[in-house]
């Protein structure tokens, strides 16, 4: 007695496999298109998270009393000096006080592009520095010289440190740098010098 293979055996297998078979491919779509809805909302959760969230600044700023205000500007040695600038140079020349270094030296970007190493390196090493005073032209307000004031601070390695790095970007950038101390009593001794007198009405400051 012949089996017909495919009546007999196969056709009943496949009737019972089939819906089987359709069933699981089914539960795999539904568990695909469900993973790929759920990462992508994570995703949103977390883009939402980030730009929700408060850096440590501002959760220091949240607990009160994270800064206080400064009752003046520069300090008194510096005040002094501001003034006798200004007595002496006021009517001639633009005289700005604590000026950023960064805002007169900056990294050169021929040569470096700003997001590269060198670049970033050269600018953090002057972004938390100032100038005591800046000297600029009364008209187009040109800079013609940088003051640094030396007192007893300056005698400080860590302060003597930056003094060096300080001298070499102005040599290195071309800006003219002008250094002023103390007199031993901590009097206030501001020199000049007639190197300006070239330009309008100018003076220069003699280095010590």
């Amino acid at each position: 007695m012949e089996i017909d293979f495919w009546q007999n055996i196969l056709k009943p297998m496949l009737s019972v496999l089939w819906p089987l078979l359709i069933g699981a491919l089914a539960l795999k779509a539904i568990q695909v298109i469900w993973r790929e809805k759920k990462i992508k909302n994570s995703k949103k959760d977390i883009h939402s998270e980030k730009k929700d969230k408060k850096n440590y600044s501002e959760k220091l700023m949240e607990k009160g009393g994270a800064y206080t205000a400064r009752s003046h500007l520069m300090s008194p040695t510096e005040r002094e000096v501001y003034n006798a600038l200004e007595r002496d140079y006021g009517q001639s020349f633009k005289i700005f006080c604590q000026v950023r270094v960064v805002d007169i030296i900056q990294p050169n970007t021929k040569k470096y592009h700003v997001k590269t190493r060198e670049y970033q390196s050269l600018f953090r090493q002057l972004s938390q520095w100032h100038f005591d005073y800046v000297i600029c032209d009364i008209n187009n307000f040109e800079i013609l010289y940088v003051l640094e004031l030396d007192d007893a601070s300056h005698e400080k390695e860590e302060r003597q440190k930056r003094d060096r790095i300080l001298n070499r970007a102005c040599e290195v950038s071309g800006v003219k740098l002008r250094r002023f101390k103390l007199k031993k009593d901590k009097s206030v001794e501001v020199t000049y010098s007639s190197e300006m007198n070239k330009q309008k009405a100018s003076r220069s400051f003699a280095e010590h």
